[in-house]
């Protein structure tokens, strides 16, 4: 099989793939909790039509959309305590997807003992709801610092992107495109609105560390010491593709990406803002819009999640890789792939992958990461008129 071959494996999530089954094995955010009302929710993910509800008891259900009598959706039906009712013809299920009652046939028929759809856990933490959707038992559902940390009012913004997660995902397997995409482009774009551009500034080296929850991407800029925090510690990629990032402004976000299919792609902007001290925690996960497109149907080209949008999304709904030309900067994308690839390879000989947590050790409040506490290249310390841009660039606040 040939690497471009090989790296196509990379892009298809549907059950029974060997990238899906990868998948599998981490907890998927599903939806923000935000978005739940008191009617079902139709999502999709991994190439799975789902409905996800909370039951009258105050537990989450996710099962498949369709009911397997007659096919009517479920995101039609009716919540009832711990079940879902379809509302065609009656028939109930538990949360795990068990058929309980099929009202229109003979009492004593043992119908709905041979029916069961799929059924998976759901489970709250950081105002996402999060599904395993793979075999059980389940490992636990990693808390990391952005969802529990103490200290941090917590917001986000969702994009549904019509690509391929494996585009989005390698776009910070680039620590380059930030000199490029973000300062050079910028200025192009600041030029043509007669605005004052910011100061480019160029790498000095490059590196990427290798640890059990990911991938640390470290970068030095030329004229920086190495004890600067982006060399000395950086910032990771976290299994399965969630990029993890301090901002200038000390926004700690985590853009964490979820497959819906081959050709779709949920992100979720997750924000973790530093509280004021004093000040009250905020109520709540407050849930906005992430666009990359304008009214006029343009993309937004003049801030950071825009810019990194039009290029995942002008790649194709799935990049061909054969078209592709790579060269010794693009090293951290090509190390991305192979550890994804050998990842599948250990699920085929039955081994679990690096990253899923079946104990956390010694009870600790949440999983840290390693990643950078001040940001030295902040487009605030590059600009010519410092703190005016980086205002407009930095993770916007979702309304509440």
């Amino acid at each position: 099989m040939s690497e471009t071959d090989r790296y196509a494996v990379l892009t298809r999530v549907g059950p029974g793939t060997p990238m899906g089954g990868y998948m599998r094995h981490f907890w998927q955010p599903v939806a923000a909790l935000a978005e739940l009302t008191d009617e079902p929710k139709r999502v999709r993910v991994l190439g799975e039509d789902l409905v996800l509800f909370k039951s009258r008891s105050g537990a989450f259900g996710l099962v498949q959309e369709r009911c397997p009598h007659r096919s009517a959706s479920l995101a039609c039906g009716m919540i009832e305590d711990k079940h879902i009712r379809c509302s065609y013809h009656g028939w109930k299920f538990d949360l795990e997807g068990q058929c309980v009652e099929t009202p229109a046939e003979r009492p004593d028929s043992k119908l709905k003992e041979r029916v069961k759809i799929s059924g998976y856990p759901v489970q709250e933490c950081g105002g996402l709801l999060w599904a395993w959707l793979g075999k059980k038992p389940a490992p636990l559902l990693p808390r990391f610092e952005y969802l529990v940390g103490e200290g941090f009012d917590r917001d986000m913004t969702i994009s549904a992107m019509p690509c391929n997660w494996l585009q989005i995902a390698e776009n910070n397997m680039d620590p380059h495109h930030v000199e490029y995409l973000h300062l050079m482009y910028t200025n192009y774009v600041l030029e043509k609105q007669g605005r004052p551009p910011m100061q480019m500034r160029h790498h000095a080296k490059v590196d990427y560390d290798l640890f059990e929850h990911g991938i640390v991407k470290r970068r030095l800029w030329e004229g920086d010491s190495e004890d600067s925090e982006e060399w000395r510690i950086g910032h990771p990629v976290i299994w399965p593709g969630t990029l993890v990032v301090t901002y200038p402004n000390g926004v700690l976000q985590a853009q964490i990406r979820v497959p819906q299919d081959d050709t779709n792609t949920i992100i979720y902007w997750y924000n973790a803002r530093p509280r004021p001290a004093g000040q009250p925690p905020k109520h709540g996960v407050p849930v906005g819009d992430n666009p990359f497109k304008d009214e006029n149907g343009k993309f937004y080209r003049d801030n950071l999640n825009g810019q990194d949008m039009m290029v995942m999304l002008t790649q194709g709904v799935i990049a061909d890789r054969s078209l592709e030309t790579l060269g010794e900067s693009d090293r951290g994308v090509v190390l991305y792939r192979r550890v994804l690839l050998e990842q599948i390879d250990r699920i085929a000989r039955g081994e679990e992958p690096m990253g899923v947590v079946r104990d956390e050790a010694g009870n600790t409040p949440f999983i840290p990461l390693p990643r950078e506490s001040h940001v030295g290249y902040s487009f605030e310390g590059v600009d010519a008129a410092p703190g005016e841009k980086w205002a407009e660039m930095a993770p916007k606040e979702a309304a509440e």
